[in-house]
């Protein structure tokens, strides 16, 4: 179970979050049934619990995405009262105090594969908006070597905060460099660079997105993907 407290101080950027608690009783990596043994099914997730611990009501914009979707697969973000949110696009969701937002993730599943998904937290009286990154994929699509965990070979990025450029340093051997990726998005969920055809062990982001602009200030997510897991961290871009 993961629970996230977010009044305490983020040390890395010296951030101080509102009062709200999220209860995520799932691991973030999820594993469907094997599509080869029992075809197409639908998951349904475990609900993710959203409380306003503060002493005033508030109302929170929840905006998820994906990427990579299989073809004829559907995915979802739910409340408890059926309302399914539009991918893509915020909704407005008011918090009473003390009380909670109930929403789980369904899937329906129909092949072998798996994709990422993310469900982002603003407005409100959040500091930063609360980035919460996951993936699915069916028990066959996940070998033993897919299975291993990126944590240790992504590397915080350095300078953080920068300006106005920062190394993302990772630990890759030359036949997962063939098919990793490293993509940045905004606190959006938006991806807003995309480093394919990795060569190295890192990347140097001067903080230009893939049309050729600069970003704005602000926090940024950096996701080293190989096969079907991947790693994320957080880097503060200061102008």
């Amino acid at each position: 179970m993961k629970k996230i407290i977010l009044f305490i101080i983020l040390v890395s950027v010296g951030f101080l979050f509102a009062e709200l608690e999220v209860d995520i009783p799932f691991d973030s990596d999820i594993i469907g049934n094997d599509f080869s043994v029992v075809g197409e099914y639908d998951y349904e997730s475990d609900w993710i619990t959203i409380t306003n611990i503060g002493s005033t009501d508030e109302t929170y914009s929840v905006l998820w995405s994906f990427t990579d979707l299989p073809a004829g697969w559907t995915a979802s973000v739910c409340n408890e009262i059926g309302l399914c949110y539009i991918p893509f696009m915020a909704a407005d969701v008011l918090i009473p105090a003390g009380q909670s937002l109930l929403v789980h993730i369904v899937i329906g599943v129909h092949s072998t594969g798996g994709f990422a998904l993310d469900i982002t937290l603003d407005g409100g009286d959040l500091i930063e908006p609360v980035y919460l990154p996951f993936t699915f994929n069916t028990a066959d699509n996940v070998s033993a070597e897919q299975e291993l965990v990126l944590a240790s070979k992504l590397t915080q990025n350095y300078p953080n905060p920068f300006n106005p450029s920062t190394t993302i340093a990772f630990e890759l051997t030359t036949q997962e460099l063939s098919t990793a990726k490293i993509a940045i998005y905004n606190v959006k969920g938006q991806i807003v660079k995309t480093f394919n055809n990795l060569s190295s062990n890192s990347v140097d982001w001067n903080g230009i997105d893939n049309v050729g602009k600069k970003v704005d200030s602000g926090i940024y997510f950096y996701q080293l993907t190989a096969g079907v897991k991947f790693e994320t961290r957080k880097m503060l871009l200061l102008k």
